[in-house]
């Protein structure tokens, strides 16, 4: 029965220590699509830069950052390193597959399915953002941040503009 107590004990002060929010986990969900989008891209003929859409995002997550009580400009300073890693992320790919035909596989459709799914993980995002910065410590989020990107496979150009931004929406300084 000690051992039973232990053990209880030992998983309590465990669950205590862990952060109580999965941003990390949201940054690769992220940045997993960003392998559908570079496809569609590719096979559109389309530039991975897209201003406009940028603008409207950074402009769109600091409104909601408002209402979730975040500093508006940490939250553009959060989205705005997310997109950078996704757009390295989108060039990774494309050079990956560059001169590959597109294949039978449909294409995923961008409007529709693609980019609201990302328009909900933002809301997610700044969601585990706020309950983020009452972590006691933000350092270890960052870190395990990193591990989950680079065990997703993505590499450091990729991770660097993701944890600087992640950094900033913690409110931490560079």
């Amino acid at each position: 029965m000690n051992v039973l107590r232990w053990f209880v004990a030992l998983v309590l002060v465990a669950c205590a220590a862990a952060p109580r929010h999965d941003l990390p986990s949201l940054l690769v969900e992220r940045l997993a699509w960003m392998n559908q989008v570079a496809r569609y891209k590719q096979a559109r003929g389309l530039p991975v830069e897209d201003a406009p859409r940028e603008a409207a995002l950074l402009d769109a997550m600091a409104r909601e950052a408002g209402d979730a009580g975040l500093p508006p400009a940490d939250v553009r300073a959060f989205f705005a390193g997310q997109i950078e890693a996704a757009k390295l992320a989108q060039h990774a790919w494309l050079q990956a597959h560059a001169g590959q035909p597109a294949g039978a596989t449909p294409l995923p459709d961008l409007a529709n399915e693609v980019r609201p799914a990302l328009d909900a993980l933002g809301r997610r995002l700044i969601a585990a953002l706020a309950q983020a910065r009452g972590h006691n410590n933000p350092e270890a989020i960052l870190q395990v941040a990193h591990q989950r990107l680079r065990a997703a496979g993505h590499s450091e150009a990729v991770c660097s503009p993701a944890l600087s931004g992640l950094r900033a929406g913690l409110g931490l300084k560079n």
